[in-house]
């Protein structure tokens, strides 16, 4: 009996002993990543550890986010019980404000690993997850103002958190933010505009659109520059990039600028059709209506594209019966008609030869001469009484290779007709 005795009074001594010996902040110096071998694992198991003093505990989550091991406090965190979690939360929330309010973030103190503020920011955003009420917001403020603020290039590359995971993380209150450094030209703006894109707040998308036509219109107004370099290829790839209709004023400003690189105004124009589907057909039928030249013939490849079958009658419709047809060049009419038919409507129109018919009847010369065209490629024997009709028609057509008139491009149309 007086041994058990002894044993119990020695384990209470023992108990006692090891609870006076646990592990205090100050011990905690010799177990950082960069001296101990195994710091990190250590400093994130007590973390977690509900055996450890709260403020030891705290500390340790201190000593990770100041070794650039933030990541690791969050996993401690996710392994305590949730009233300890709530505590070291919400201390450290004020201690890692105030090294955000160091407002160190100079090129020089990061490469020096001494920016508390770069510090502050992995942890706040290690935090979010487990933060709440005004412990979040203050977060939150910290990691918004520095997606705002300084030069967006450079903050992008300190730390390990980079501001689209803050953006993510944040949605709307990020975007906003971002927004400034969209209209700087100095940005990646092609970057950033796919960050913006991804917030689900359809304000956001309609702002950025805005912010990108914006600075567009600023550069192709630089009088400066010359035409073809004002829009620089960071800035292109960003407006052709966009999706949101509010973009669609500037590509209606660049397609009509022959000034500008043909290749750019194709894709805008590509843009517009994609955008707004059958509803881009009006300006492309104004287009073939009012402009002669290349324009015209990038509106009718961007209306078939957007209409199909149905834009082929507002097309031929659309044909002036004055005006130039042959862009200064012999034969561009028919070059230009001829890929039209061979493309668009043969390729990815079916049964259109009644379209084709009524044009013949009731189009303009032009008109006639571009449904004669693609009667040669997709007209049948039914076509052949409303060709032969015009094959004493007198009207001249314009930069036609083969053929002056109506009545001529009739006759061939009429022997390819009965080849078939």
């Amino acid at each position: 009996m007086q041994r058990v005795v002894a044993v119990l009074i020695f384990a209470l001594a023992l108990g006692v002993s090891l609870g006076a010996c646990k592990r205090k902040p100050a011990d905690l110096e010799v177990w950082r990543p960069r001296v101990a071998k195994n710091g990190q694992e250590k400093l994130t198991q007590w973390v977690g550890s509900d055996s450890e003093l709260l403020e030891t505990r705290i500390r340790a989550a201190e000593i990770l986010i100041e070794e650039d091991c933030a990541y690791s406090v969050k996993l401690g965190l996710d392994n305590a019980n949730e009233t300890d979690r709530a505590a070291i939360v919400k201390a450290l929330v004020p201690i890692i404000h105030g090294w955000y309010e160091k407002d160190d973030a100079t090129v020089d103190d990061y490469q020096r690993g001494s920016s508390k503020q770069v510090d502050a920011k992995e942890g706040a955003y290690q935090l979010l997850a487990h933060a709440s009420g005004a412990d979040r917001d203050l977060l939150e403020k910290d990691l918004v103002d520095w997606v705002g603020g300084g030069e967006f290039r450079i903050r992008d590359q300190m730390g390990n958190v980079k501001i689209e995971q803050i953006a993510e993380a944040l949605g709307a209150p990020a975007h906003e933010a971002l927004l400034k450094h969209l209209e700087d030209p100095e940005n990646p703006q092609a970057a950033l505009a796919r960050i913006l894109r991804k917030s689900k707040d359809p304000e956001i998308k309609r702002k950025t659109a805005l912010a990108l036509k914006t600075a567009a219109l600023k550069a192709l107004s630089n009088t400066e520059v010359e035409p073809e370099k004002r829009l620089d290829k960071d800035l292109e790839t960003a407006i052709l990039e966009e999706e949101h209709e509010a973009i669609v004023p500037l590509f209606i400003r660049v397609v009509p600028d022959e000034t500008l690189d043909p290749t750019l105004r194709t894709n805008a124009m590509d843009r517009i059709s994609k955008i707004k589907g059958k509803a881009a057909l009006p300006i492309f039928l104004g287009w073939i209506e009012k402009r002669p030249g290349d324009l015209r013939w990038l509106a009718v490849q961007g209306a078939a594209e957007s209409g199909g079958k149905a834009a082929l009658a507002p097309i031929l419709n659309a044909f002036p019966a004055g005006g130039e047809y042959g862009g200064g060049e012999k034969d561009g009419f028919s070059r230009e008609a001829g890929r039209f038919c061979m493309v668009e409507v043969k390729e990815e129109m079916k049964d259109v030869e009644p379209i084709l018919l009524t044009t013949l009847k009731s189009g303009t010369p032009p008109a006639k001469a571009v449904a004669l065209r693609c009667l040669q490629e997709v007209g049948s024997a039914k076509a052949i009484p409303a060709v032969e009709a015009l094959g004493d028609d007198k009207t001249s057509i314009p930069a036609w290779d083969g053929a002056k008139t109506v009545g001529e491009l009739a006759t061939q149309t009429l022997e390819k007709l009965k080849k078939k």
